[in-house]
């Protein structure tokens, strides 16, 4: 299913009705681009781009659609939906040049360019493996497993790579002679998978965002899983219950005691700022959509931003962009703070953490990363979900 994410007034300018002579208008400002981040002098990624008036629509692949409200003439400014990261770019009689950058980050700034052109990925003429099982290895000598994923879906290579708490999203690609090569690019993460393959063997490197890096090997491994999220996290000795006291996003004080709640409940672990959060909330807003009032579900917002203005700036952005519904908090906005003191967990291993109380406040689980729609583990992961939940629903009716 193909995510679009746009930014509040955005979505209605571009799902309103038009007069034919805006829609003539639009269609003649209409352009098609090849967008291009580089990140060093041997890694950049690739995706498509179409400039319809005033808004730009990014393609995260074959599988997301980022829409970008430009502001400007010749020199235009836009902010991604969702994530603290802009954009500022010249236009050229060669296309628009400038620059991405973080405005959650110091010196974060990669080079930008959009060329004129259609971003197409061929067919792929090989069957491959649906999974690797890999090993990463950083420039310190570190080494961790990971699950590399792969796809083909409407002929277009597609894969994601999995760590034992979250993936890298959407991935898409093409073959090369030595093996293949998938992008991805979401408003905050920028992969560049380069694969080379041998028999069952696999090597690689992969670039992320401006300076991470690592090597990879391994072998075809179907069957192959990491750590079990629902066993990685567990609650500190001295747990009797889950309170808090935590600022809303519209200035009130949120009191939550786990002690005298009344329906199934699910407390998010989240932050603006994380990629697979956004994932979960699309899922746990759906459950909360569906189940209409029997479940509640509280994000609770892990902020690095300095103030609570600007935590709660962020989250209203997350939570505006993304269409969520249910109700979030900040949990924290001082990078200093101890995170861990929010709840009684022995420490939060993973944004996004998905804790479920029953209608006792009793914990049922407690589920750590979340594995997204590009990965094999995202299906069973929603069908498990709701089975507990329709489980504890019936219950407690």
């Amino acid at each position: 299913m193909k995510n679009i994410l746009c930014i509040g007034a955005i979505s209605m300018a571009l799902f309103s009705c038009t007069s034919p002579e805006e829609s003539a208008k639009e269609e003649s400002a209409t352009a098609s681009y090849i967008g291009t981040i580089t990140q060093n002098d041997s890694s950049s990624v690739r995706f498509g781009a179409t400039l319809i008036g005033d808004s730009l629509r990014i393609e995260n692949g074959k599988s997301e659609t980022l829409v970008v409200a430009l502001i400007g003439s010749d020199t235009l400014k836009g902010t991604f939906p969702v994530f603290a990261s802009d954009l500022w770019l010249v236009k050229t009689d060669s296309g628009l040049f400038g620059q991405y950058y973080r405005t959650d980050a110091e010196n974060y700034t990669l080079p930008l360019s959009f060329t004129p052109g259609t971003m197409s990925y061929a067919a792929p003429q090989d069957a491959w493996p649906s999974q690797y099982l890999i090993t990463r290895t950083y420039a310190s000598g570190t080494t961790r497993p990971a699950l590399l994923q792969l796809q083909v879906n409407d002929d277009v290579l597609k894969g994601t790579i999995a760590t034992a708490t979250g993936d890298s999203r959407f991935l898409t690609g093409w073959e090369t002679p030595e093996g293949f090569t998938l992008n991805g690019f979401d408003g905050r993460f920028i992969y560049n998978v380069v694969a080379r393959i041998s028999g069952d063997s696999i090597y690689g490197e992969v670039w992320s965002g401006k300076t991470g890096y690592y090597s990879f090997s391994g072998m075809v491994n179907e069957a192959a899983s990491l750590d079990n999220p629902e066993t990685m996290s567990v609650l500190r000795e001295d747990y009797t219950h889950i309170e808090w006291h935590l600022p809303g996003l519209d200035g009130d004080t949120v009191h939550f005691d786990s002690r005298t709640i009344t329906k199934p409940t699910i407390l998010a672990i989240q932050g603006s700022w994380c990629p697979n959060c956004m994932d979960e909330g699309r899922v746990l807003d759906q459950f909360y959509r569906d189940f209409n009032g029997d479940v509640d579900i509280y994000g609770l917002s892990f902020e690095y931003n300095g103030t609570l203005e600007k935590a709660t700036a962020a989250v209203q952005k997350m939570k505006r962009d993304l269409g969520t519904s249910f109700p979030m908090v900040i949990a924290t906005y001082d990078p200093k703070a101890d995170h861990n003191a929010v709840l009684p967990l022995e420490k939060i291993r993973s944004y996004p953490t998905s804790i479920l109380l029953d209608a006792e406040g009793n914990v049922v689980k407690i589920h750590t990363g979340f594995y997204g729609p590009s990965t094999k583990e995202f299906d069973s992961y929603i069908l498990e979900t709701r089975h507990v939940l329709d489980s504890l629903v019936a219950i407690n009716g």
